[in-house]
């Protein structure tokens, strides 16, 4: 029986890893949004770097997007605002109007980044992903939505800026001389690249986001998004077009997130893209505008504007979670009492004693913490030898940085576990004690982002698996539970750490194994519960 449980577990923890990382879900999006003639444009458009120091190369992107444009049946408009900066803009009615009361406006940039210094020299873009990637998809997607224009009550406007990469020129330009453009606008959607691979996340929108989030989760396929990501871009020095427009507009922001190797540099190129991307930004938005453009309501432009916000997060596998403010505070505090229960039970019974599982939590933290503060250490020390730049949010071109980062990871897992190992063979109770000690820290933790960032999902919703399979391993035979409840935390803290990784890059490897290192003691005491029962 006990060979069993390990092959199970075993079986299990693979297939909530491939889950994790999206295998069943965006990575099989290219079945359900064609990207063929995308895949056509995009070679054409990346042909060549077309950067704002690149004008023919420009003009050249610039005239093939009017021309596509032309083809579906549009009159694209060129509007030149000096030598430099030229956006294309085209508009789509519904059958026999002029004008509509609702636009939905699609946004993507046209140039490409820029030439920047790299450890290799100085190396242009050629934009296939950014923005490649947000010109064929809104390409794809017009050419879709005209396929049952007869439908259409609201109109749809394209806005193809230019010079993005400096200065968002391009944006700047349309809102302050061609404001007339914007007109009744009811929902803007901005698509971005930062990298060629991964799934396509919303990860902005403008605020007051309630009506936002209630249809983005309505009418997505395969929707991923976490909405703590508009508060985290807040404070992150980087901007899109978008930056502009959420003041203004209701409005998403769509992106994949990938290392920052195949981002403005040469290497963000035809050869490097990856349709099943494209594909998932696609499955994404086709019924969003399907939505849009044919549902009556949506006729007033203020209909998505809201005071209230959603806290929404996707589980891969499982779906996206839209909660009311209020709801949200329930689940925190539906966690926090079934802790408390817990934990008095356990003490109750003589499972655990308090004064050791307030030693575990001191424990823990200064464990999570130490690790933290080494392995910053050791990428600035593997920045400082290899030349490049430390940044805790942004180390570029650090080679090898996905080798150091799986082998400090896979170093941490040995080390805990032969540590856990050798703790409860000489004592059963120390499993519950360590785990109860670090439920304690990460709801203390999920307290305080609650009241200050307003959202906490990666504490919490681990935490909250944990504590459920802890109070039902209290159970004859309920130790079952604590498989599905160990996959519910690795799909979620796999893909959270993913996407936090790529985003933040190597320079935050403390930061990633410091949540790791929590989400790794949960499932080392999980899978003890789950292997045997107590009577």
């Amino acid at each position: 029986m006990r060979k069993i449980k390990i092959v199970t577990v075993l079986l299990s923890c693979i297939l909530a890893f491939l889950v994790a990382v999206g295998t069943f879900t965006f990575r099989r999006a290219g079945n359900d949004f064609p990207t063929e003639k995308a895949v056509q444009d995009l070679k054409i458009i990346s042909s060549k770097p077309h950067s704002v120091l690149h004008p023919e190369e420009r003009e050249a992107v610039r005239n093939y997007l009017h021309d596509r444009l032309e083809e579906l049946g549009g009159s694209p408009e060129i509007l030149r605002y000096d030598d430099t900066v030229a956006n294309v803009y085209c508009r789509f009615e519904p059958a026999g109007r002029d004008t509509s009361d609702s636009y939905l406006l699609l946004v993507a940039h046209l140039d490409s980044r820029f030439p920047e210094q790299t450890p290799k020299g100085t190396v242009c873009s050629y934009g296939a992903a950014d923005d490649g990637y947000g010109l064929v998809v809104i390409l794809e997607l017009v050419r879709g939505a005209l396929e049952y224009a007869a439908d259409w009550n609201q109109g749809l406007k394209v806005l193809f800026t230019d010079s993005e990469e400096r200065n968002l020129d391009g944006m700047r330009c349309a809102l302050e001389r061609s404001n007339s453009l914007f007109d009744n606008v009811g929902l803007a959607v901005n698509v971005e690249a930062r990298g060629v691979k991964g799934p396509a996340l919303l990860f902005e929108t403008s605020g007051g986001n309630a009506a936002l989030m209630d249809f983005y989760t309505d009418y997505a396929h395969s929707p991923y998004t976490y909405s703590m990501t508009s508060a985290v871009y807040e404070v992150m020095p980087n901007y899109t077009d978008f930056t502009l427009l959420k003041p203004l507009f209701p409005g998403y922001n769509f992106s994949v997130i990938d290392n920052l190797h195949y981002y403005h540099n040469d290497r963000d190129n035809f050869s490097n893209i990856h349709p099943e991307s494209i594909a998932h930004y696609g499955v994404q938005l086709a019924p969003m505008l399907r939505e849009y453009l044919t549902g009556k309501q949506y006729s007033d432009p203020e209909y998505f504007r809201s005071d209230d916000s959603r806290i929404v997060f996707t589980v891969p596998g499982l779906g996206t979670f839209n909660f009311t403010r209020t709801g949200y505070y329930l689940l925190n505090a539906v966690a926090l009492a079934l802790f408390v229960l817990t934990m008095s039970l356990y003490a109750a019974i003589g499972r655990v004693r308090m004064r050791n599982v307030l030693r575990n939590s001191l424990t823990v933290t200064c464990c999570g913490v130490l690790l933290a503060a080494a392995l910053t250490g050791v990428v600035y020390a593997a920045a400082r030898l290899s030349g490049v730049p430390f940044s805790l949010f942004s180390t570029k071109f650090l080679t090898w940085d996905w080798v150091l980062s799986l082998v400090v990871a896979g170093l941490t897992a040995y080390l805990y576990i032969r540590f856990f190992v050798s703790k409860v063979r000489k004592s059963d109770s120390f499993v519950f004690e360590h785990v109860l000690g670090l439920l304690l820290v990460m709801l203390v933790l999920s307290a305080v982002l609650l009241f200050t960032v307003g959202e906490n999902f990666f504490l919490l919703l681990p935490a909250l698996c944990a504590v459920v399979a802890l109070l039902l391993h209290l159970f004859v035979y309920m130790n079952l539970m604590s498989l599905p409840a160990l996959l519910l935390v690795e799909i979620t803290g796999v893909s959270f750490l993913y996407n936090l990784y790529t985003a933040l890059t190597v320079g935050s490897l403390g930061i990633v194994m410091f949540l790791a290192y929590f989400y790794l003691i949960i499932a080392a005491s999980l899978v003890r519960c789950f292997m045997y029962q107590r009577r």
